[in-house]
């Protein structure tokens, strides 16, 4: 599938900053009142409220990607026609089952429930999917990644209860990653275009076709209300409270004073932090992993790392676990699996982290690197086995390029780190592949697809094979994976990814990085899957209860 390059950059990449607040759009939202009809909650009810650094800005599910508390409320207020599981399953949501496929794979047929309804009580139509991708094929709509998925798509509404949607190509990967985004009401919205969207009052004031509805919101936080219409049934907590704060040292300090129920930290935090949230008692604290990998990428096409048996030994010497737990304080979790662990397409047993010194020097040796004599830094042809880890100034991340660099000096081998911001990473070194090692974020969401990272018709500055990597069996096994509308063949494809990837070792997985969610011992059956995105936590919502 052809894409372009900007959209595909903010599909993979991710940046881990800090969260700025939108003040402005705090400011004109204080003290606003979004009100309906579930507004009173009866004595005896059930309410949760959870402490999230940072503020809203546009509940609105198409404009999610710059904002984690957006994201966080939208995925409480509307609903998409299919919605991701806790372990990346695409399940029916809007839609009455998962949609009928044909014309090879590039046609899909859904069928809606008739039970759907917006929050004031219209119908939910196949009008509705229809102009939700309008807006995302608006010329003026600004956020190639979201939009990346619908260009070209043509969608048909033969009747209120069905839509058809037909690609350009089969896409098995469209599904998760296009499908599942939230639906707005036409009805509501009719004739506005993505620019006046992006200002429009319906942000502060949404009304969507998910399990809550939207009761309050201001800078302090949101209120929001179990929709008693909801298709897939009442939401049995009668009422959940997001309460913003500026930042995750003052949510946790909020949190261990009793503020709230829950609190929810983004990633890795201090030691002494960490401690005071596992200090406050009648708490579950749970470190989630996310779908975003700590990778070392490995340059390929440098003569360093184009002996896949140096790879294998790189991979071989690394201790994963002692990475997650000394630079990662233990949120996230070892892995050196492409494959997302926990996910349907995973397979353990062939994610191996064990440590092998042993074998990856026998390795190294075979490839011709022999200790020197008096400093015992590997040498192979009068070269000695140096090179340079690049990446961007993250303290995470420099932790993790720093630790493996010391990691492999068991083996004789000499890194140094070097970071730098990551637009100077991104654009100077690794978009032109002008490095020799990198330790860089990959998002892989919710599919399991490679294409973009790691097929070779994504090699070249417009591409992001970034590794220069290029495997005849592994492109085959990717396009297989991406084609196939049948999950059994897919399952086979990434199997054999996995297989094929613990062999030869294109770059090095170091960890699954993670998010710590604190919840109520009483909340029950709101356990977290894999983490998607933030809002992942709020999977199955409509199945909590006390």
């Amino acid at each position: 599938m052809e894409a372009n390059g900007r959209a595909r950059s903010r599909l993979a990449f991710v940046v881990v900053g800090s969260i700025v607040a939108a003040m402005l759009a705090a400011a004109v939202a204080l003290g606003m009142r979004v009100t309906g009809n579930e507004r009173t909650v009866l004595p005896g009810s059930t309410s949760y409220s959870e402490a999230v650094a940072g503020t809203w800005q546009r509940v609105n599910p198409l404009f999610v990607n710059s904002n984690e508390v957006d994201a966080d409320l939208s995925s409480l207020v509307f609903s998409g026609l299919v919605r991701i599981g806790k372990d990346g399953s695409v399940l029916p949501d809007l839609a009455v089952d998962l949609p009928e496929v044909s014309d090879g794979g590039a046609t899909y047929t859904f069928r809606l429930r008739a039970n759907a309804r917006w929050h004031d009580g219209v119908p939910v139509t196949s009008r509705d999917v229809a102009f939700t991708v309008g807006i995302l094929q608006d010329p003026d709509f600004d956020d190639p990644a979201l939009a990346e998925g619908w260009l070209g798509v043509r969608v048909e509404t033969p009747d209120d209860g069905t839509v058809v949607i037909r690609l350009r190509q089969p896409s098995a990967p469209f599904l998760a990653r296009s499908a599942a985004v939230g639906l707005l009401p036409e009805h509501l919205l009719r004739g506005k275009g993505a620019q006046q969207l992006e200002s429009d009052a319906f942000n502060a004031r949404p009304v969507g076709s998910g399990p809550y509805r939207l009761e309050s919101l201001d800078a302090r936080g949101a209120t929001l209300v179990a929709n008693g219409a909801y298709y897939l049934g009442r939401p049995a907590v009668d009422r959940l409270v997001l309460r913003f704060y500026p930042d995750e040292p003052q949510a946790i300090r909020a949190f261990a004073a009793g503020e709230t129920d829950g609190l929810f930290l983004r990633g890795v935090r201090t030691r002494d932090e960490l401690d005071v949230v596992a200090g406050v008692e009648g708490k579950v604290v749970t470190v989630a992993h996310r779908s975003v990998l700590a990778m070392l990428y490995l340059n390929n096409s440098n003569s360093l790392f184009r002996d896949e048996r140096v790879r294998q030994a790189l991979s071989l010497a690394i201790d994963r676990g002692k990475l997650v737990e000394a630079v990662l304080r233990g949120v996230g979790k070892a892995t050196a699996s492409p494959v997302i662990p926990g996910t349907w397409a995973y397979r353990a047993e062939q994610d191996s982290t064990a440590v092998d010194l042993s074998r990856a020097r026998q390795l190294l040796a075979e490839a011709g690197w022999q200790p020197h004599p008096t400093t015992g830094i590997l040498v192979r042809e009068g070269q000695e086995f140096r090179f340079t880890i690049r990446t961007d100034n993250a303290p995470e991340r420099v932790g993790l390029a720093n630790a493996v660099a010391q990691q492999l000096e068991a083996l004789g081998i000499r890194a140094t780190v070097a970071s730098t911001t990551f637009s100077v990473l991104r654009r100077d070194f690794l978009q032109e592949r002008k490095y020799e090692a990198a330790v860089v974020m990959w998002d892989q969401g919710a599919d399991p697809d490679l294409y973009f990272g790691w097929h070779s018709s994504q090699l070249g500055a417009a591409g992001l094979n970034l590794a220069n990597f290029e495997d005849a069996v592994m492109d085959d096994l990717i396009a297989r994976g991406r084609t196939s509308a049948d999950r059994e063949v897919r399952l086979d494809a990434y199997g054999q990814i996995q297989d094929v990837w613990r062999g030869i070792q294109p770059s090095i997985v170091l960890a699954a990085t993670g998010a710590v969610i604190v919840r109520p011992t009483w909340l029950r059956d709101a356990e977290p899957g894999v983490l998607f995105g933030s809002a992942s936590r709020f999977t199955d919502v409509y199945r909590w209860r006390r």
